[in-house]
């Protein structure tokens, strides 16, 4: 058996010692520098290589050391956790929830375990996690008291993939959108439902508190609407100023200069909307049935004026 000779010894007390004092806390540069003086306690011109020899060799091994100004931080060790922002507020919300279990073994259990987890938390970890404990306020029971019908209904959906148009309020103007939920997330102490707007093909997070109304679309007036393309044609200054949406593509220009659009997954109430706006200078093709429901809304407006 080779014999640990004892300058090896001394280099494996300088990393444990280093190690220990880094583990407590932040350390000073001069408590750092101390553990690599001489056999009298006194500093020498080696000093500093010695420093920066063992933590290059630490660094080796999995051992990140920051150093931030005069101070030295140990960031990561070999079995530290590195959790970001979503995974700490779902700690954070765990921890919440611990509210509602009873006093007992369970509790102490789940206590004990996100205190094991906290305690391998790498320094960047730490740091994020104090910032989310200081400005963030997780209180499940403020989920699960006040909108608990809301998110039961709204679970309900979600599990179905039900298509929805919700009435919901957005700065006290009532908005209606068209969609298909995605998700229930709980952040910032709100519940939101996040759906997919079919009209402009981006996902919203809507307040559960807000929502007024949720009414599901049938699914045969669904499936219409998603196999169908409407086409209609744009004219004169129109045609040449027009900018496609996402989910509109055009062929080109026909031989009188009007520009083809072939609009596919718009909500036929908010199309038929936005067509009529531009008046004579806006001709549908197709669907047939489309184009007649265009034609009895000017019919009905025309009445209307008595016309």
């Amino acid at each position: 058996m080779a014999r640990i000779s004892e300058k090896y010894n001394d280099a494996v007390l300088k990393v444990f010692a280093l190690l220990s004092l880094l583990a407590k806390g932040e350390a000073d540069f001069s408590e750092v520098i101390g553990i690599f003086a001489n056999a009298d306690g006194k500093l020498t011109k080696n000093s500093n290589v010695l420093l920066n020899k063992y933590l290059n060799t630490v660094k080796v091994f999995g051992v990140e050391v920051k150093k931030v100004k005069n101070k030295y931080i140990l960031n990561h060790m070999p079995f530290s956790m590195k959790l970001d922002e979503k995974d700490l507020k779902a700690v954070a919300m765990i921890r919440s929830a611990l509210s509602f279990l009873p006093e007992g073994k369970n509790k102490a259990n789940i206590e004990n375990l996100l205190k094991d987890m906290e305690n391998l938390y790498d320094g960047d970890t730490r740091k994020l996690n104090s910032v989310i404990a200081l400005n963030k306020n997780y209180d499940l029971s403020f989920y699960f008291t006040k909108f608990e019908k809301q998110i039961t209904e709204c679970e309900d959906y979600l599990q179905k993939s039900s298509k929805l148009e919700i009435l919901y309020s957005d700065e006290d103007k009532d908005c209606n959108i068209m969609c298909i939920p995605q998700e229930i997330k709980y952040q910032d102490n709100l519940v939101y439902y996040s759906v997919y707007n079919t009209l402009n093909r981006q996902i919203y997070d809507i307040p559960v508190g807000s929502i007024k109304n949720i009414q599901k679309i049938s699914d045969n007036a669904s499936k219409e609407q998603s196999c169908t393309s409407v086409i209609f044609k744009l004219k004169g200054n129109l045609a040449k100023r027009y900018k496609l949406r996402d989910w509109e593509h055009s062929p080109g220009f026909d031989e009188n200069g009007s520009l083809i659009v072939v609009n596919e997954g718009e909500d036929f109430k908010v199309l038929s909307r936005r067509l009529l706006r531009y008046d004579e200078m806006c001709e549908v093709i197709a669907p047939e049935y489309f184009k007649n429901g265009l034609i009895k809304t000017i019919g009905d407006m025309l009445t209307n004026y008595g016309q």
